[in-house]
């Protein structure tokens, strides 16, 4: 069975979610979600981005099984991971599915999130996406995960590799593609920059005290050389960052990793502000990804007896709606949640 919540006429979770991370009256405006692909996709990609950008679509998935009592159920992975791919790109199976956003001859990288655990990406899940990814006949030596220090990495859990076997996961280690986001003078990292064609965003669900959300546009502190000049104004940079060429176009895929969550005091540690929310989201929309992120984010705080907005105002999403990035008017995203 399979709700479809963005053609629910709740008017006044639609309003809450607005105010709380995009200003619907702007929105209204009129914002065309963009899709784009990395330069090396075959046309058979490109079409079916093009198919996919029609309406920006966001897929929720849940199971009490994925994650509980702390643990990580791997086959439970796997079968979520295979099923959101399939809703996302209409397939049939998980193969077609990874066919439909990447060639196999490509380079693929997996950017993570692994600050301040608990709350972070699992490199179990990462395994699953890249064993799905092998089984659709991707090699996995051409993939490689990354963040920004193997430190970072190491204290998550995610073994470095180096080597010529399986894919490969390390931190960057240089940075390259000097470039302006408005005021603000950064590099990126030279493996999203030189090494790879494509990229998977696996960002995580949570609050930051300076941002709002913590998602896919805030991820890319990870890939910058300078993320502290990006904290200021609420980190709406964020937005001309996400415009950079090497994230904008080589971005096909957000696959949020929502074993635990977090809906206050992120991205620190809160224990008492954590729930297993146990469960992905997926999308080729960034924008359209975040702005349910805030929503679920929110619904949570509400639950929890938290009123008004997510603080502080989350001016990057709404920022990078009208630059066009993508969809932040909720009556323009088909939000799935799969049951």
């Amino acid at each position: 069975m399979v709700r479809r919540d963005g053609e629910r006429k709740d008017n006044k979770n639609s309003a809450d979610v607005a105010g709380a991370c995009v200003s619907r009256r702007q929105f209204l405006k009129g914002t065309v979600g963009a899709v784009v692909g990395a330069s090396l996709a075959g046309t058979f990609v490109q079409k079916a981005l093009a198919e996919q950008a029609k309406k920006a679509r966001v897929i929720l998935l849940q199971d009490p099984a994925y994650f509980q009592e702390a643990k990580l159920d791997v086959a439970v992975a796997r079968k979520m991971v295979d099923r959101i791919m399939c809703e996302l790109t209409g397939k049939s199976s998980s193969g077609d599915a990874w066919k439909a956003l990447f060639s196999p001859k490509e380079k693929i990288a997996i950017k993570v999130n692994c600050l301040m655990p608990p709350v972070t990406t699992n490199p179990e899940t990462v395994q699953v996406v890249v064993e799905s990814l092998a089984d659709a006949g991707f090699d996995p030596t051409r993939i490689i995960i990354f963040d920004r220090s193997e430190r970072d990495l190491t204290k998550c859990g995610f073994k470095i590799n180096e080597s010529t076997k399986g894919a490969k996961c390390y931190a960057t280690k240089e940075y390259v593609y000097p470039a302006k986001a408005r005021d603000v003078d950064t590099k990126l990292s030279s493996i999203l920059v030189n090494d790879v064609d494509a990229l998977i965003n696996m960002p995580v669900l949570k609050t930051h005290i300076f941002s709002g959300i913590t998602a896919s546009l805030k991820n890319h502190l990870g890939t910058v050389s300078n993320a502290g000049q990006f904290h200021p104004d609420n980190c709406s940079r964020l937005a001309e960052l996400n415009a950079l060429d090497p994230i904008k176009k080589k971005t096909r895929l957000i696959l949020m990793d929502a074993a635990r969550a977090q809906y206050d005091r992120g991205p620190s540690l809160s224990p008492q502000h954590m729930w297993s929310y146990s469960g992905m989201l997926a999308s080729t929309d960034p924008i359209a990804m975040d702005t349910i992120a805030a929503r679920e984010i929110l619904a949570k705080r509400h639950a929890s007896g938290m009123e008004g907005p997510i603080p502080p105002s989350i001016k990057h999403i709404e920022l990078g709606a009208t630059m066009g990035l993508g969809v932040g008017d909720l009556n323009q995203i088909d939000a799935v949640t799969l049951k």
